[in-house]
């Protein structure tokens, strides 16, 4: 009978919670999708979709109405900052949501790493905000080699392009797992920098506000400060995966591998206009790894595109447009091949998307684009182009939402890193042999 018992408990009652959530939430009532917009008639319920790992369907799907971050789409996305009334009201209004970049990983950064912070001066120019840009930069703890022919690894976080969401988290797994794959292998991560950059945030600033602040901090950590002798290698998850595409567009020569996990892009359309209306966008319009009404906030934030109740209210969620290109031509094909040549190789790109993210569309509609760049910009020449461009990119498609492997699938992450560990590896045998 105690077995009995224990075996009920143990599955029975999660059962019963589960079911109690799905019905009690699955109107999505006080949370992202709250009955003011239209959700799209090719939306699948969570609970029915299968291709979205059970944890983030049930508990990260269905709880994160109560998280605060939901709240900040209830705030204005264009605001007079020099109206001091003004300015503190939106302020207040998003402090809720970004009170969760607070919530540090448990993962305590200076019990594996030596941690510094720096500070960039940015150009005095009228307009232009004058405090410095706030880099951090890792290391492996007690280090003792020099940097000089050591890679450089430039991160940019998350967070929609209005919050620093997760900014010690990630980057701590994926240098910690870079660092016990070179423990296994070699030294290239011996002196390694991890350099995290805290770039403007919208609606404060708009584009192209943080894409100049990361590009500011590559220069300074390369022209210097002397770091990324041994490779340069650009990272970024969800809005900050846009912003390393952008930034490996206008860096070629230099950069030698690129890391875009799940990258906030959004499509041209015929009238001139940038959209994130997708078919994944429409499928997965209930997710909330990440939510479709926060990602659409952050890119009118971003693009200063006023929030507008009376006209939204009859667009579905996931619709709205922007007549600016957030991720700076990098969905171009054109712009790829006008700025690479012999001696500004198109670099590596490790491209992650997710089953059952909105977002699956916009990271495979990149990949396309960067292939052609590679076959197109090299066909005249190489009759293996394609073959080329199959070798440039490896792409991972993960099983647990937006940037969930990182959590719920470990193998998957070990993976990933190997493959990008090895090709960094590789760079840094190359460049330390001249």
């Amino acid at each position: 009978m105690t077995r009995i018992l224990s075996i009920g408990t143990v599955v029975v009652l999660p059962a019963i919670i589960v079911a109690v959530l799905i019905k009690s939430l699955s109107t999505f009532e006080g949370g992202p999708h709250n009955g003011i917009r239209p959700i799209p008639k090719e939306a699948v319920p969570l609970w029915q979709a299968n291709e979205i790992h059970w944890l983030v369907r049930y508990f990260v799907g269905y709880l994160y109405g109560a998280v605060p971050a939901s709240t900040i789409t209830f705030c204005p996305t264009v605001v007079d900052w020099d109206n001091e009334v003004e300015a503190q009201s939106a302020q207040e209004c998003m402090k809720r949501c970004r009170s969760v970049e607070n919530v540090e990983s448990p993962i305590v950064l200076s019990s594996y790493f030596d941690e510094e912070t720096i500070f960039i001066d940015r150009p005095g120019d009228e307009g232009v905000d004058t405090n410095p840009l706030q880099v951090t930069l890792l290391k492996k703890q007690n280090s003792q080699q020099s940097e000089t022919k050591a890679p450089l690894i430039l991160y940019m976080h998350g967070g929609a392009f209005i919050t620093r969401l997760s900014r010690k988290l990630f980057p701590a797994r994926i240098f910690a797992e870079l660092l016990k794959l070179d423990d296994e292998n070699s030294s290239v991560m011996e002196s390694a920098t991890f350099a995290i950059v805290d770039y403007r945030l919208a609606p404060e600033y708009a584009y192209p506000a943080a894409t100049d602040d990361c590009l500011l901090a590559l220069n300074h950590l390369v022209q210097h400060m002397g770091f990324g002798g041994g490779g340069i290698h650009v990272a970024g998850t969800s809005a900050g995966a846009t912003l390393a595409m952008e930034v490996t567009l206008k860096s070629l020569g230099i950069v030698d591998t690129f890391y875009v996990d799940e990258p906030v892009v959004a499509f041209p359309t015929k009238d001139n206009k940038w959209t994130l209306d997708s078919p994944s966008m429409r499928r997965y319009a209930y997710s909330r790894m990440p939510p479709v009404s926060l990602i659409e906030w952050g890119v009118k934030a971003y693009t200063g595109v006023e929030t507008v109740p009376e006209v939204e209210i009859r667009l579905p969620l996931g619709t709205v447009s922007t007549s600016i290109d957030i991720t700076g031509g990098a969905m171009t094909v054109s712009e790829w091949i006008e700025r690479s040549d012999a001696s500004s190789p198109l670099p590596r790109l490790i491209l992650v998307t997710a089953m059952g993210d909105p977002l699956l569309d916009a990271g495979l509609a990149f990949k396309k684009v960067y292939e052609d760049a590679i076959i197109r910009g090299m066909e005249e020449y190489y009759p293996t182009a394609k073959n080329e461009a199959v070798s440039k990119v490896k792409h991972f498609d993960t099983y647990s939402g937006h940037c969930g492997f990182y959590l719920f699938e470990p193998s998957v992450f070990r993976l990933i890193m190997k493959e990008w560990y090895e090709e960094m590896h590789n760079v840094w045998v190359r460049k330390t042999m001249l």
